[in-house]
């Protein structure tokens, strides 16, 4: 059975509790369980010998001591570089994970979100959430139409959105919500359960539509307390933020909080 929702907004921890810790890595997934989030977000890459791992950017530089692309380095070598210590000295020595690290770490005490980042992950990724035996904990949000393709069969047993996160540089603010409108009748066309995309997109009227199709509304990433507020009384599904301390403390505060899906 897929995961559904068991209240909303859901409370997601965007690549952790990354405003505190070091993203991706074992601290701020750890950190985002123990404060009581409804779910963890992490972002999913393919070393060249073809590990599924937790890094965000392509290139090892921004948030590790390596360098150069991750799709040039085995899963041996990253294991050797510290992903940690560019957020403080106390995070020093902290490893890149593993999906089947993080997947065993949150196994029955978190749900988890995937955002697979390159098209080669998605595959193994999802073999690996399968093999674990957690597809009914495991929501896949970084998901494009392209994506779908490459899921297959899978979305009817992992819960799948239809991710809005590109679009063209420049692009006028009234037609990136009419792209954003749009993307409903894309997302029940491929059998999505919902739409994932930037909070700045959402509208009052979108999460009427999208719920009139059935679909949730799944918004990133929301660090202001004042919009976080706007978009629980609009219904949105859930919301991705990298200060889920905060967002739990004002959800709790929400009356609108309630037991919908």
């Amino acid at each position: 059975m897929s995961y559904q929702p068991s209240k909303w907004p859901q409370i997601i921890a965007h690549r952790g509790d990354s405003g505190l810790a070091p993203e991706n890595t074992w601290p701020a997934i750890e950190r985002a369980i123990e404060i009581g989030v409804d779910m963890v977000e992490v972002d999913v890459r393919m070393t060249k010998d073809g590990v599924p791992v937790l890094l965000h950017f392509e290139r090892l530089e921004h948030t590790t001591t390596g360098s150069g692309l991750l799709a040039d380095h085995t899963w041996e070598e990253i294991q050797q570089l510290d992903a940690g210590g560019w957020k403080g000295a106390e995070f020093a020595g902290e490893r890149v994970l593993s999906l089947e690290n993080v997947l065993d770490l949150t196994r029955g005490r978190m749900p988890l979100n995937l955002d697979f980042r390159a098209a080669d992950a998605v595959a193994p990724g999802v073999a690996a959430v399968r093999d674990a035996g957690l597809s009914g904990d495991v929501v896949v949000s970084g998901c494009q139409v392209e994506c779908f393709g490459l899921m297959g069969a899978a979305t009817n047993e992992i819960t799948t959105l239809l991710n809005l996160d590109h679009l063209p540089a420049g692009i006028d603010p009234a037609e990136a919500r009419a792209v954003a409108h749009r993307t409903v009748s894309k997302a029940s066309a491929l059998g999505a359960a919902g739409i994932n995309l930037r909070h700045t997109l959402v509208d009052a009227a979108l999460v009427a539509r999208a719920r009139e199709a059935g679909l949730g509304v799944w918004v990133f990433v929301v660090d202001d307390e004042e919009r976080f507020g706007e978009l629980v009384d609009m219904g949105v599904t859930a919301v991705t933020t990298n200060w889920p301390t905060r967002m739990l403390a004002l959800a709790g505060n929400q009356t609108s909080r309630g037991t919908e899906s």
